[in-house]
């Protein structure tokens, strides 16, 4: 599977991957709560998008045909 993720939209998902993953593990402390989503559900949210963003490839950009990967024009 090639990659289909620019580096900038690879750097933004990793930043959010680890967000929504550390706030779920505060969630899951008992040190905030979270009222619409579990903190079991968001860790796994921000597991998947951070892997992604490492791998350079979406899954669901795949399934809707988007491809944001830079080509070289050389």
């Amino acid at each position: 599977m090639n990659k289909n993720v620019d580096p900038v939209d690879a750097r933004l998902r990793v930043a959010v991957g680890l967000g929504c993953s550390l706030l779920a593990l505060v969630a899951a402390g008992g040190f905030v709560t979270l009222p619409l989503v579990s903190p079991l559900g968001l860790g796994l949210f921000g597991a998947v998008v951070a892997v992604e963003a490492a791998m350079g490839r979406c899954l669901l950009y795949r399934l809707l045909g988007i491809d944001r990967c830079p080509v070289d024009q050389s």
